[in-house]
């Protein structure tokens, strides 16, 4: 309640203008993402976004002031960073691929993909993972776009692959066989590097920047039939579909580097997935 004592009515109502105008807080453009921020990390991202102090707001900026309000290490703010992009992109209605995500450590016959798989080989390979210096503030800030493009990447592993998954189904089923060598865990490690290759190289992403972000863009329905075709490529490889008992099952229980050896050896290069020949 604030009280005045012979107020000059004039002086008080051009004061009441200019709270909203020149002296309001920070607006931010409607954001779904911005939103979600402002969700997981509370009040901090409310006095964060309020401050009047000149500088650009954005995810640098504002981790930069969580750790001084928590006293956290940069280790502890990647971590809870990181998960809050991951989260977002899994825990999206649309990502059609959520349903095979488990919600512990461990993967299982109905959940055959959990989240530290996922960060390891797409995750790392598509998602810029660190915080962004770019002003949340303005409409080249595509964090949300990126994040969207996820979704739909992870779609369309859905729509070529993961669709026609069965946990109840034998190892003697070849559908099945062919999906569990695919998405095991050194495996998608593995072919994920090679598939970042194939598509930073189809959309003539060739400027390191581009690369290490890849899907921090807006793609054009021609980009996204080429990424489709890749996808198809690598989902249709010949040797997920070699009889039980194979190499390939031997290699898969090796490390990350010796199963991305055997793949190429075998004709999955980046090459291939672009269109050559096995």
């Amino acid at each position: 309640c604030k009280i005045y004592l012979d107020p000059d009515p004039t002086l008080l109502n051009q004061t009441n203008i200019s709270a909203h105008e020149k002296f309001a807080q920070t607006r931010f453009y409607s954001s779904v993402l911005v939103a979600k921020l402002g969700s997981q990390f509370g009040k901090q991202f409310d006095a964060y976004k309020n401050l009047e102090d000149g500088r650009t707001k954005s995810e640098a900026g504002f981790l930069e002031f969580l750790r001084q309000e928590e006293q956290l290490t940069n280790a502890e703010l990647n971590k809870r960073f990181r998960s809050f992009l991951y989260n977002t992109v899994i825990s999206d209605p649309d990502n059609k691929v959520s349903r095979l995500v488990s919600k512990g450590n461990r993967s299982s016959a109905d959940t055959p993909l959990t989240i530290d798989m996922l960060e390891k080989s797409l995750f790392s390979n598509f998602a810029y993972r660190n915080p962004l210096e770019d002003d949340m503030t303005t409409e080249n800030y595509l964090r949300e776009q990126e994040l969207d493009n996820l979704v739909r990447l992870f779609n369309l592993f859905d729509d070529e692959a993961l669709h026609a998954w069965d946990g109840s189904r034998p190892d003697s089923d070849s559908q099945q066989n062919r999906l569990n060598r695919m998405f095991r865990s050194k495996s998608i490690m593995s072919w994920a590097e090679i598939l970042h290759g194939a598509i930073c190289g189809k959309l003539d992403l060739n400027d390191s920047d581009d690369r290490s972000r890849p899907f921090y863009r807006e793609f054009s329905q021609e980009d996204w039939t080429k990424i489709r075709r890749i996808i198809r490529r690598l989902a249709d490889w010949n040797l997920w579909s070699a009889p039980q008992n194979s190499d390939i099952d031997r290699i898969l229980a090796d490390n990350k580097s010796a199963v991305k050896n055997f793949m190429r050896e075998k004709g999955l290069t980046t090459g291939y997935l672009m269109g050559a020949a096995e």
